[in-house]
């Protein structure tokens, strides 16, 4: 009879066959034995890699011979099919009825997992990893950096708006404004915002006056802050002798200063014009200091309480006047009226004058002499004068008016000797008692000098 070179026994006996000549199971190769009808799946031997394509799903449930599927996960590009009797390409042979080495049973539809062991690290099926591109920390890096960038430009940003708004605001440079004037620093306020006038007309914007006054601005607080683009209003409170004032400061943005901050400047200086009256001239004393107020009869000066009095001289003398200067809507504006009055100095010094006068008069020797003397004296039945010796028995009394611009004189007597010859060539001589009818005059003072002009 033929031998089919593909069955068992036909290469020649293997002494591992029994004796029903059967091969035994071997698990070095896989041959399914004859009649067996379990269908099974084959596994590669540990130290054999499988060889399969990667990720390779396969098409279908493996058929085997008697047409029973096996229920495994495992599906293969196609169905092969063995017939019976044939011995596999590899894996082990498996009885019937036997459960695979790891006793694990694996439902149909569920992928089959390697067994333990089967394969090397990094097993087959996946892919490779990809070997890391240079570029992508650069990008990261990069990112990184423009992030942190943006960060950083988001709190300058935020950080220099604060800054702006706090100190360089309309409403912090209003605020540092009033503060100035309330400690007294005049020098320093007319620096933040110039006094716009000449300086004859700035002689009470100082420090000596600002801090010389009894009650100055306290509490300056901002209560309202109006913006319509580089223009701005800033409304503002504060207590002054006892009375709360309000008023206001308008202000333009110049710009920017320090590269990021805007330059808010004041327009007009927060001033107050300080009226004066004066009853003799154009000058008073102001918390001590000496102002001429010229024709107009004011001066700036800025919000605080101000003693007006005579100036500093000692020929006047007033009674002084506190006035309040103050800004808005409760201010009075009211004026100082300084009604001067000579002092007993002045009414001194004038007839101290008029004394040295009379004095130098009462030298001449002649008859005739100059009429603001007062000193002449003509005798009827003297034809010519040798001699006219006069002589001051009492001086006139010196009056000064109430305004101590002018003076006049009561009383006074004098005594001439005259000597000369009559009409009829014979000498004569006498002596006079003499009354003058009285001396007038304009004062004037000049600087420190009594000037005196006679009628």
């Amino acid at each position: 009879m033929a031998t089919d070179e593909n069955a068992p026994g036909a290469q020649g006996r293997n002494p591992d066959e029994n004796a029903d000549g059967a091969a035994q199971p071997n698990s070095e190769q896989g041959t399914a034995p004859q009649g067996d009808q379990n269908a099974y799946t084959p596994q590669a031997p540990q130290d054999q890699p499988q060889w399969q394509p990667e990720n390779q799903q396969y098409a279908q449930t493996q058929q085997y011979p008697q047409g029973q599927q096996y229920a495994q996960t495992q599906q293969y590009a196609q169905t092969q099919q063995f017939p019976q009797g044939q011995q596999y390409p590899q894996g082990p042979q498996f009885p019937q009825g036997q459960q695979f080495p790891q006793g694990a049973q694996y439902p149909q539809g569920q992928q089959q997992p390697y067994p333990a062991g089967a394969y090397p690290a990094g097993a087959y099926g996946q892919k490779p990893a990809k070997a890391p591109n240079p570029n992508t920390k650069k990008f990261i890096l990069i990112g990184a950096i423009a992030a942190g960038v943006v960060v950083l430009l988001i709190v300058a940003a935020v950080v220099i708006n604060v800054v702006n708004g706090s100190q360089y605001g309309p409403q912090a440079v209003v605020q540092k404004y009033l503060s100035t004037i309330s400690a007294g620093k005049a020098s320093e306020a007319n620096k933040l915002v110039k006094p716009g006038v000449k300086d004859e007309q700035a002689v009470l914007l100082t420090d000596k006056v600002l801090k010389n006054a009894d009650s100055r601005m306290t509490n300056p607080k901002i209560t309202r802050t109006d913006r319509n683009g580089d223009s701005a209003r800033v409304s503002f409170a504060y207590s002054l002798d006892g009375t709360n004032y309000d008023g206001s400061l308008t202000l333009s943005n110049q710009g920017k200063q320090a590269v990021f901050f805007d330059d808010w400047v004041i327009d007009k200086p927060l001033t107050v014009d300080l009226g004066v009256w004066l009853s003799d001239g154009t000058q008073a004393t102001v918390n001590g200091v000496n102002a001429d107020f010229g024709e107009n009869g004011a001066l700036p000066v800025y919000p605080a309480t101000y003693e007006i009095g005579a100036p500093a001289s000692d020929w006047f003398e007033a009674e002084s006047q506190t006035i309040v200067a103050a800004t808005g809507s409760k201010a009075s504006y009211d004026y100082a009226e300084i009604d001067l009055a000579p002092t007993q100095a002045l009414t001194d010094e004038v007839q101290k004058q008029l004394n040295a006068m009379l004095d130098e008069c009462a030298k001449e020797t002649t008859q005739e002499i100059d009429d603001t003397c007062d000193m002449t004296e003509r005798y009827w039945d003297v034809a010519e004068y040798k001699s006219f010796k006069r002589q001051i028995i009492q001086y006139p009394t010196v009056e000064v008016d109430d305004s101590g611009r002018s003076f006049d004189t009561t009383g006074g007597k004098y005594k001439f000797e005259v000597t000369g010859t009559g009409y009829d060539d014979k000498p004569v001589s006498g002596t006079t008692d003499y009354e003058p009818y009285g001396y007038y005059g304009d004062i004037t003072i000049d600087g420190d000098k009594v000037v005196l002009e006679y009628w």
